[in-house]
């Protein structure tokens, strides 16, 4: 029963929330016109361009909802007709394509089997022989834990594409992102990830270009995401004085103002990442360690926020429902094509070195109990030796 109530969570989405984040949301009678509230989003939206690696020519949006209101949102920079390329390695790239052909624009798509990623070049001679307003990347992608190399996308298909679109919701905060280098003119994220705050914030960037097609009027976008309901408020936030379009999640907004302040100003983004990698790699380890196979096919392809396992002998399901009582909570996997064949380990947020040993020594004793063939013992080896370096 103790073990139960202690329970670590190695999702992909919420993850471990720090109590010093969680606290700074227990706030009672708190308005979104009250002080403490626009300076929370007024710091937030500063913080949230460093988070993005970004300048003051690029304009921050938060707005209700998660990733997937994010990303809906970029509706609002295309007009009827417009041509868009769906660059996708799996279950939540593919969540573009659903999204757009509910709209009045033509979509094309480049996928990839699971396991891999679209590779840039393959994409550059897309968009060489059509011309496409707007390219959509998934940086890493949720549902197989496949990471495409965003700087080389972009790079191979900048010269030929308007507007070019990074879904970063399980990358943001954990893996490098530079959005003004990389020439991305639009970053998104979510607030429950690699942030480790709780859902209900859909987090943006837009560049100078993006924020020009915002200027016409002709857009195909609704009006709850359409971003041009939500500029005046960024603009009045981030400036020191109220606004007000829709409620805005007060409480969450207020933690995530304490996670950036945390992830930027004491941490520090590139330690942040260094950490991520670190038990990232470590999990790698044991999870190879103790013999098993890893969704995703090359290193390289591995990302520092989600780990698919392959299993060969049990159904993944089984393994998810067993290891809860082992006080350990993982993802199922979601890819229609590996359904049942595997589960998958979040590693993003407040995780840490002792986070990673337990997760590999309880992943260890519910396969070896459930019949998997594994080497018992020697995960847990390999994930200490490799946090020993």
């Amino acid at each position: 029963m103790i073990q139960k109530e202690k329970k670590l969570l190695m999702h992909v989405g919420p993850v471990n929330i720090l109590d010093r984040v969680l606290y700074a949301g227990l706030k009672n009678n708190v308005g979104f016109t009250s002080q403490e509230f626009v300076e929370a989003f007024q710091f937030s939206l500063k913080k949230t361009r460093e988070l993005f690696q970004a300048d003051n020519t690029y304009q921050p949006f938060l707005i209700p909802g998660g990733g997937t209101s994010a990303m809906e949102s970029v509706t609002s920079l295309l007009k009827e007709g417009e041509k868009v390329l769906v660059v996708t390695n799996g279950v939540f790239g593919d969540r573009w394509i659903n999204i757009f052909r509910k709209y009045p624009v033509k979509v094309n798509v480049l996928s990839a089997e699971p396991g891999y990623y679209v590779e840039p070049e393959t994409v550059e001679k897309e968009v060489k022989k059509d011309k496409y307003t707007l390219v959509t990347f998934t940086h890493v992608e949720t549902s197989t834990g496949v990471r495409q190399p965003i700087k080389d996308s972009v790079k191979a298909v900048r010269d030929y594409v308007d507007l070019v679109v990074v879904d970063g919701v399980s990358s943001v905060g954990a893996e490098e992102v530079k959005a003004k280098d990389w020439r991305v003119d639009v970053y998104l994220t979510a607030s429950q990830k690699a942030l480790g705050v709780p859902p209900g914030l859909g987090i943006l960037v837009l560049s100078e270009r993006a924020m020009e097609r915002l200027k016409d009027e002709k857009s195909i976008a609704g009006y709850y995401l359409d971003l041009r309901n939500w500029l005046p408020v960024m603009n009045s936030m981030e400036n020191g004085k109220a606004s007000y379009f829709s409620t805005p999640p007060v409480h969450t907004i207020l933690m995530l103002s304490e996670a950036l302040k945390i992830i930027i100003d004491e941490e520090g983004l590139e330690s942040r990442i260094k950490r991520h990698e670190k038990v990232a790699s470590a999990i790698r380890a044991g999870i190879e360690g103790m013999g098993l196979e890893i969704v995703a096919k090359k290193p390289e392809a591995y990302s520092n926020t989600v780990t698919g396992v392959v299993v060969k002998k049990v159904n993944a399901g089984n393994v998810l429902s067993e290891i809860v009582s082992e006080g350990v909570e993982l993802a199922p996997g979601v890819h229609p094509k590996l359904q049942g064949k595997y589960f998958r380990i979040g590693h993003m947020g407040w995780v840490t070195e002792n986070d990673a040993i337990v997760t590999i020594a309880s992943i260890e004793r519910v396969l070896n109990k459930l019949g998997e063939e594994i080497r018992l013992g020697e995960g847990i080896k390999a994930t200490q030796l490799y946090l020993a370096k």
